[in-house]
């Protein structure tokens, strides 16, 4: 319980990184190009051009790489990656969602630090995967039926834990602007802002 605990600390300051990283994108790009059209084509090169060096496992859903990593496959380098590809992709004004790439970053991230932590991979990965999803969703109880749906009842336990963790620690940042959360949250480490904010 207590590498867990750990992991989904680590998880939920991944998640704020996430957060942070799509907003800052999209300021970036909308302050260093005025036009739409510019803004997609430069944004449009760029991936294009990521995806010539790291290959396309950063495009699209990544089915395939989530997948591998909850095997116990992963490469350490592979969220920050994927973050990156979806960063350029919606700051470059392309329609996109934000919550399949949690999961891959989640996934992917889960698989290396839980390895790192001496948790099994593939459980880290399961575990990464719902934690970073709960923290950019602010969506504990969602996270946890999720992953007992996917995962199955055998380690409901440490998934709540893992939900409660990240939910707790994410602060307030989320990927949902109008978000209102009700009750604060208290004894936050990776503090997003306040209840006064976007996401309150």
């Amino acid at each position: 319980a207590a590498l867990v605990t750990v992991l989904a600390a680590l998880c939920a300051a991944v998640s704020v990184l996430f957060c942070s990283v799509l907003r800052g994108a999209g300021r970036l790009c909308g302050r260093a190009f005025r036009s739409p059209y510019l803004r997609a084509a430069a944004g449009g090169a760029a991936v294009a051009l990521l995806s010539l060096v790291f290959g396309t496992d950063y495009l699209g859903a990544g089915g395939g790489v989530i997948a591998a990593a909850l095997k116990g496959r992963s490469a350490p380098w592979a969220f920050a990656l994927k973050l990156l590809f979806t960063a350029l992709t919606l700051g470059a004004g392309f329609k996109g969602g934000e919550i399949v790439p949690s999961l891959f970053v989640g996934a992917t991230f889960g698989c290396a630090a839980g390895g790192m932590l001496g948790l099994s991979p593939s459980f880290g990965a399961a575990v990464g995967m719902l934690a970073v999803f709960c923290g950019v969703t602010n969506c504990p109880l969602a996270a946890f039926l999720l992953a007992v749906e996917l995962f199955g009842e055998r380690g409901a336990a440490l998934y709540l834990l893992a939900a409660g963790v990240s939910y707790m620690l994410s602060g307030y940042s989320g990927i949902y602007s109008k978000q209102r959360i009700l009750y604060a949250k208290d004894g936050l480490v990776f503090r997003g802002g306040g209840p006064s904010q976007d996401s309150p």
